[in-house]
């Protein structure tokens, strides 16, 4: 079972890819450019942390999953604008 310790490490790691990802779109989309190295690896993060919150997924408890599934649905919310972002 997933630890209340471990799943908000996990949440605020997903944060920081969420924010980082959110900046390198803001950014990009401003800019009119988005194959830079910054916007790859926050692209890579958003991976990550969606890889991450599958793997937690499995032992937590219902309270837990919740609190993951948002967090999914914002970092593939992110995921989906960055891919289909156009310049």
């Amino acid at each position: 079972m997933a630890t209340r310790q471990s799943v908000g490490q996990l949440l605020e790691e997903c944060e920081g890819a969420l924010r980082f990802a959110d900046y390198e779109y803001n950014e990009a989309s401003k800019l009119g450019h988005y194959s830079d190295d910054e916007f790859q690896k926050s692209q890579l993060y958003v991976e990550e942390a969606l890889t991450d919150l599958d793997k937690m997924y499995g032992s937590a408890n219902a309270q837990q999953r919740d609190m993951l599934q948002r967090m999914q649905q914002q970092l593939n919310d992110i995921k989906n604008d960055m891919i289909l972002l156009r310049h």
